[in-house]
């Protein structure tokens, strides 16, 4: 099995190259890493150099490129490495006791050494080497590991709180207060009362916007779906994905190829669904479009004819739907950014 650890250059080309005009963000990276998981480029550099080469050049200038940076930084990464064995290796032989000298016999003598002086030790500064490299590579990482709007752990417990409770489980609640009314009536005590255990009753649908402008955020929206689906007590989680507009036509998997009628998955749901939209409405492009503004808000009106329950997630920061089709469709619905706060009060409006 090979020793070669690929991330160490991973992350520096990925700053690097992007600093020099390659078009990569977090869907690249994510997608590189995926790849790495299952194999590939893990064997030595130049498996990884080729992986690189595949997934985030798209001209042969940009190949030429990458290849004179990944020379550049994997000579860099090597010749830290020898030097952090070289520095490992003179820590243990300095650490390890000097050989004991053999034993004297009983009537030999050592001369006594004269005229050699003990030199004095004279203290000197070091020559010292500022890591600017990797100052600037662990500001990056912090700048790129906070990029996440909202954690998966925040989801789960986010999901908690959308609940509807109804009383139709087992009767094996102890009711106190109904006990000791009966108690008060008969005068005397001959059996407890029970009632029914409550069981959360929600029912929701998720409508999830899907490639162009946001794919970047495919990450959090299917950290979304699954927290929903397998990590809460939502009694029915139901899921259906769209481009840009929920049309006639909805699909049931991510990559939009089993089609299913919108009105049939809404009469599968009662007043009592949740819905939470969960799309950048042309705020990620900057876009103001009226076909788009006109199609959503027809779609929009035909869910609420099924329920009122409904809310919407935007991943683009609230500042940026400004003068885009997002501030029209914010007057038509409760729109919130998907982030901690938003994603709470998203479901306080579904609940």
């Amino acid at each position: 099995m090979s020793d070669f650890n690929p991330h160490p250059l991973l992350n520096r080309l990925f700053y690097r190259l992007r600093r020099d005009g390659f078009a990569l963000g977090v869907s690249e990276y994510l997608v590189t890493l995926k790849a790495i998981q299952g194999g590939w480029g893990t064997q030595d550099a130049n498996a990884l150099k080729k992986l690189l080469k595949s997934l985030w050049c798209h001209s042969l200038a940009q190949q030429d490129h990458l290849e004179v940076i990944f020379g550049a930084i994997s000579a860099e990464e090597s010749s830290k490495e020898v030097e952090s064995r070289e520095s490992n290796a003179e820590t243990v032989s300095d650490s390890s006791p000097p050989p004991n000298p053999p034993p004297a016999s009983p009537g030999e003598q050592f001369p006594a050494v004269v005229g050699v002086s003990t030199p004095t030790p004279e203290f000197s500064l070091l020559p010292v080497k500022s890591p600017i490299h990797l100052l600037e590579q662990q500001t990056e990482d912090r700048d790129f590991q906070t990029y996440a709007p909202i954690s998966r752990r925040y989801m789960v417990y986010s999901w908690r709180y959308l609940r509807r409770m109804v009383a139709d489980g087992r009767e094996d609640v102890l009711d106190v207060a109904a006990t000791i009314a009966k108690f008060c009536e008969q005068g005397f005590f001959l059996e407890p009362k029970y009632c029914r255990r409550e069981r959360n009753h929600a029912d929701l649908l998720l409508l999830i916007d899907q490639e162009g402008s946001m794919t970047p955020f495919h990450h959090f929206t299917r950290d979304l779906v699954e927290t929903a689906q397998y990590e809460s007590n939502i009694q029915q989680v139901r899921v259906g994905y769209f481009h840009n507009v929920p049309a006639e036509y909805i699909y049931r998997d991510s990559y939009l190829t089993e089609k299913i009628l919108l009105e049939s998955i809404l009469a599968a749901g009662d007043g009592n669904t949740s819905i939470l939209i969960v799309s950048d409405g042309g705020a990620a492009r900057g876009d103001r479009r009226s076909e788009r503004f006109s199609a959503t808000a027809e779609v929009l009106w035909q869910i609420k004819q099924h329920t009122k329950l409904i809310a919407w997630l935007n991943p683009i920061p609230p500042e940026r739907w400004r003068g885009t089709t997002a501030q029209f469709i914010a007057h038509l619905l409760p729109m919130y950014p998907l982030d901690p706060h938003g994603l709470n009060q998203a479901i306080a409006d579904i609940r």
